[in-house]
């Protein structure tokens, strides 16, 4: 597509000079939304690629979306064949998928009075979802709506590149102690319960990043383009399995004790090890240094695979820390690309 051709999309707007300023008019309905003639104010940003960013006075960069939710049953309707629990699952599903994708309120009703349980269940997973809160409560009717100032994608992931490692921390240290403890079972779902926070902060990053493809302008803002976005969504799901692989360690200790105590630590500490030099150099942009890493991780899980094979007393344990190695290593591979990516957008400008 031609430069001319893309102008053909855009409104004309014919600028006027006067005394050496420049003028254009705003339309007026825009004007009239957002009250314009009262505030007398807007605000403008001019951005890396010359296109003018303008923002009004309002408490919103993007469109208000409300999403309901009717949480009336009917057996007659034949929701898709589901019983009703199930039916309610698929309805807190779709609360999650409209929060990952934008919306701003989302409502639930129903016709008859909503069932104190299920007030909780709707409490309980709004606390989940970054910046959701609960506004407003009838016997019928429970309207959530997000109200949080513009968040960073980087520091979300920094949040949860650090609570990873605190899971990780915790549970070498469950496995140091394990016999000097009083109540290890009690201790390990503690540690379990520290996943729900590192699906909140996937969850935000999510909502983010459909936030910023769907308007580009809020990217330009805080410096982030497409791109980013998605290798920064790679990501987030990459870091939150390695929570997954620590919850299942942790289910193992439950179950199955461990042989060989200090061959299982060293490895842990070989997990530890790598995933601290992803945290390291999470926002850095050493792509020799990534791809070193890279390659000791792909020495080392050949190494533990050869034990696997062995049948070695641990192997349970081996598995998932393999994983949660290899795991590292394609975190690595994401970064590169995306320091060479970015340093081609910057040639390119």
């Amino acid at each position: 597509m031609s430069r001319m051709q893309e102008y053909d999309k855009f409104e004309q707007k014919k600028v006027q000079s006067v005394k050496g300023s420049f003028y254009v008019y705003l339309p007026k309905a825009l004007c009239t939304r957002y009250e314009i003639e009262k505030s007398k104010k807007i605000f403008m940003k001019q951005l890396e690629d010359d296109s003018l960013l303008l923002k009004f006075n309002s408490q919103s960069a993007y469109p208000t979306k409300s999403f309901e939710i009717k949480l009336d049953y009917d057996i007659a309707k034949n929701h898709g064949d589901l019983k009703k629990e199930e039916y309610l699952d698929f309805l807190f599903n779709q609360y999650l998928t409209a929060y990952i994708i934008g919306y701003n309120t989302v409502i639930f009703s129903k016709e008859t009075k909503i069932p104190m349980v299920m007030q909780n269940r709707i409490h309980k997973m709004t606390r989940k979802l970054y910046g959701m809160v609960v506004i407003s409560e009838t016997t019928t009717k429970i309207v959530v709506e997000e109200h949080f100032e513009e968040i960073d994608i980087r520091i979300l992931n920094r949040q949860l590149l650090s609570k990873i490692n605190l899971m990780i921390n915790n549970y070498k240290e469950l496995v140091e102690e394990f016999n000097k403890l009083d109540n290890p079972e009690e201790l390990i779902n503690e540690l379990i319960k520290q996943d729900d926070q590192v699906d909140e902060h996937r969850y935000a990053v999510e909502r983010y990043v459909h936030q910023i493809l769907r308007h580009p302008s809020l990217g330009q803002i805080v410096s982030i383009n497409a791109v980013e976005c998605l290798h920064y969504s790679e990501m987030t799901r990459l870091i939150e399995r390695i929570g997954d692989h620590i919850v299942k360690l942790a289910n193992l200790l439950k179950i199955q004790e461990i042989v060989e105590k200090e061959f299982v630590i060293e490895h842990l500490d070989k997990m530890w090890n790598f995933y601290i030099t992803i945290q390291d150099n999470f926002e850095r942009t050493n792509r020799i240094k990534l791809w070193k890493l890279n390659q000791e991780i792909k020495e080392y899980a050949k190494e533990v695979k050869d034990r696997i094979y062995e049948n070695h007393p641990d192997t349970e344990y081996l598995i998932p820390i393999r994983r949660v190695c290899n795991i590292c290593g394609d975190i690595a591979e994401i970064r590169i690309n995306d320091i060479l990516s970015q340093t081609q957008i910057k040639i390119d400008k």
